[in-house]
């Protein structure tokens, strides 16, 4: 019973430290170790997915333990827990609770609700952002302005420029939105690709969350376009907060737009090379995303998806 329990154990300590490696890795500088640092929840994902959510908690802590020890700075191990682990440890354990329904067969907890404590815990972070910056001047944007322009002061320095003036950068208007965008979905694709290996190896908990499955709640759409009204009609500090709000709302849309792309794709011969070719157009060129928002939004109120369920109940999709 002991080796039985010591097994688990180790291996989730054993991924925790890895995982805190390769968060670290980010101190190195280099464009590999930038890759390892957006992959620090891959191993706590695995091993979570695989062992179970106690499994999860065990290699984020030790992982946090481990960044501690190696950094020596309270922040930097606050910076890992609350970005990297805790986020792992909210969707495993959700992800791995299940019900007998009245067919008797297993309701897996939906991956909507998964995206949506995800987006839930994105607006928690902007918001925490926000109050702890109000003794700032110009609070939460103000703050941003004022680390950027420290950064251009740098580089422009090394190259006996001028630096622009703070207020001339947009996207600081913006940045806090898109910070937690880059977060959570870095965390959906570390998920996506620890259950990807996991069922390879036979190794998965639960089956595959299909992209053509993903359901939100209908209350989102109205919430979503409140804050895009709300931005365009409040003064700066309130439309500040607003903007950044609906950029983190806009992404469960933008997913459901690319299960509106997949359930187009479904029943092709040539789904994989479709799928690749506009994968590779909407990374290439960023704005075709804007689009996914609102096929996602007009898949809400009128259901493109059932439109095109012509494979059969058995082919799976991503």
């Amino acid at each position: 019973m002991a080796t039985t329990l010591a097994a688990p154990l180790a291996a989730a300590i054993g991924v925790g430290v890895v995982s805190a490696m390769f968060y670290l890795s980010v101190l190195f500088g280099g464009v590999g170790a930038l890759i390892l640092g957006y992959l620090a929840p891959l191993p706590l994902f695995l091993a979570g997915l695989w062992l179970g959510s106690t499994a999860a908690i065990i290699a984020g802590m030790a992982g946090t333990v481990a960044v501690l020890a190696v950094s020596s700075s309270l922040l930097v191990a606050l910076a890992y827990l609350v970005t990297g682990a805790f986020p792992v440890m909210l969707v495993v354990r959700q992800a791995m609770l299940a019900r007998t329904g009245a067919d008797g067969g297993i309701e897996w907890y939906p991956p909507g609700r998964l995206l949506m404590g995800l987006v839930g815990m994105g607006l928690a972070a902007l918001l925490g952002a926000a109050v702890l910056t109000l003794d700032q001047p110009g609070g939460l944007e103000g703050a941003v302005r004022e680390t950027l322009a420290r950064m251009t002061d740098q580089i422009f320095a090394t190259q006996g420029q001028q630096a622009p003036d703070p207020q001339d950068f947009w996207m600081a208007e913006v940045l806090p939105g898109l910070a937690v965008i880059s977060w959570l979905t870095m965390t959906i694709v570390n998920a996506a690709l620890a259950q990807g290996a996991l069922m390879r190896f036979n190794r998965n908990r639960r089956p595959p969350m299909r992209l053509v499955d993903l359901e939100l709640p209908a209350w989102l759409a109205p919430v979503f376009l409140g804050a895009v009204l709300v931005a365009s009609v409040t003064p700066d500090a309130v439309s500040f907060l607003a903007v950044n709000t609906a950029l983190v709302l806009a992404l469960p849309f933008a997913f459901v737009g690319l299960s509106v792309v997949h359930a187009a794709a479904r029943g092709r011969s040539a789904k994989v090379p479709v799928l690749v070719g506009f994968y590779m157009f909407l990374f290439l060129f960023g704005w075709p995303i804007v689009l996914m928002v609102g096929l996602g939004m007009i898949e809400q109120w009128i259901g493109l998806r059932r439109r095109f369920r012509t494979a059969g109940p058995d082919q799976e999709d991503e």
